[in-house]
């Protein structure tokens, strides 16, 4: 399986990014995660990493190099991620359980197998324009759904950043699994958090995309997102990759991917509690007041 591969997450116009992302393939398949921290001070990026790194995990025990069930591999690892999130609160005395989005991509055997919990996207887009989209859990999208909203009026709507589903929230998420999609070269699967789509509409994403690979559009796109948000954006996180042909020949770029050359466990995250306390670290640091000048 060849790939051009996107990755990129920034804070936008806040004061540290609770986003996450995370990819890892074998020699027959990939794994994409988007994570969007949720909460207050030290607690949404601490539920965005816990999930990418049990995510990332799972796929290097389960991955051998395929996955044998897919739809159940989604289930039982985002599953995992959410007890994971509820006994690192409990084992760190933690005042309130940090909660996050995620979607999930596992591609493999030229099938797209994923799933969502929130409003953090996948889409499928190919030369027609956006082939699929993720439907948010959201209580806009319940109006939209009702016909109470538009999807124009849903981006300015006060609360379009409220959800009811996430990981570490009670009762258990809702893992909403979509359909199975087979995959031709040149189609893109893109997971994003909110902070890049409720700033790019559903038509910039097809005109922008035909004929071009995530490498070549995703740098622009991220850097239009980030400045229509301004100083008030949200964190912007995406991960994509293309599909490309099995005939086509890679250069040796850090973007372009043969899953045939996958080493062993290949992408494979730091150990979770050493993420989670380098994360800590990050934002403990970013909120210091500063120094005071040498008298």
């Amino acid at each position: 399986m060849k790939l051009a591969f996107f990755q990129d997450s920034r804070t936008g116009g806040r004061a540290y990014n609770q986003d996450r992302c995370a990819f890892a393939y074998s020699e027959e398949a990939a794994l994409l995660v988007v994570a969007d921290g949720m909460g207050g001070h030290l607690q949404g990026e601490v539920a965005a990493q816990i999930t990418s790194d049990v995510l990332i995990d799972c796929f290097h025990q389960q991955a051998q190099p395929g996955i044998a069930y897919p739809n159940r591999f989604l289930v039982n690892a985002v599953s995992a991620a959410h007890q994971a999130i509820l006994d690192y609160t409990i084992d760190h005395h933690l005042p309130e359980v940090p909660s996050t989005t995620v979607v999930v991509a596992l591609i493999q055997q030229g099938m797209l197998y994923w799933c969502h919990v929130g409003d953090s996207r996948l889409y499928l887009i190919d030369q027609d324009g956006v082939r699929l989209r993720s439907r948010d859990h959201s209580q806009v999208q319940r109006m939209i759904d009702q016909g109470l909203l538009t999807e124009e009026t849903a981006r300015v709507h006060p609360d379009r950043n409220k959800i009811y589903n996430c990981l570490g929230a009670s009762p258990e998420p809702d893992i909403d699994i979509g359909e199975r999609q087979a995959l031709v070269p040149g189609q893109t699967v893109l997971l994003c958090s909110d902070g890049l789509w409720g700033y790019i509409h559903d038509a910039e994403w097809a005109k922008v995309f035909t004929g071009r690979t995530v490498s070549q559009v995703m740098p622009a796109l991220m850097n239009v997102a980030e400045r229509r948000g301004g100083v008030s954006g949200d964190n912007l996180t995406a991960i994509a990759i293309t599909l490309l042909p099995d005939a086509v020949e890679l250069a040796e770029r850090a973007d372009l991917i043969d899953t045939a050359r996958a080493e062993s466990r290949h992408g494979k995250a730091a150990p979770c509690e050493r993420n989670v306390a380098i994360a800590h670290r990050e934002i403990l640091a970013s909120q210091l007041p500063p120094a005071l000048p040498a008298s």
